[in-house]
């Protein structure tokens, strides 16, 4: 009697931490209004190690954040949460780029980070469009 496995192997599309020299961004909601006094934190092993708020315009911005690996995170509100593993570090490329951070929380009803953390100004501007075709 001959036996035959099967393999099936699934691929996720997990996102690479982004790399960043500044951390820094802006908080929507769905409609792309401003998202305005939210807690932003940057968590290292689960506990938090630095946290800001968002400003009336959505804004926010860390000082003086060490080297490392952190996860970006915004706590549920009346929205979804959000949540990015990022790596602050001093390369040349990051300084040249200095990406910020866009961040379109999704709905409250969501269960889990269906919020969007963005590095592309275009990708932002184009999921904002899109939320409001609907």
């Amino acid at each position: 009697m001959a036996i035959s496995t099967l393999s099936c192997s699934a691929q996720l599309d997990i996102p690479k931490p982004e790399r960043l020299t500044h951390v820094e961004g802006i908080v929507v909601d769905p409609a792309g209004h401003p998202a305005a006094d939210l807690s932003v934190k940057l968590l290292r092993d689960d506990k938090s190690v630095a946290e800001t708020r968002t400003d009336t315009a959505g804004e926010f911005e860390f000082e003086h954040v060490p080297s490392g690996q952190y996860t970006f995170r915004i706590d549920r509100s009346h929205f979804a949460p959000a949540a990015r593993d990022i790596v602050v570090t001093d390369e040349i490329v990051t300084h040249l780029e200095r990406k910020k951070l866009y961040v379109i929380l999704g709905p409250g009803a969501c269960q889990d980070e269906c919020s969007a953390v963005l590095t592309s100004k275009r990708d932002f501007d184009r999921t904002i469009r899109k939320n409001n075709r609907h």
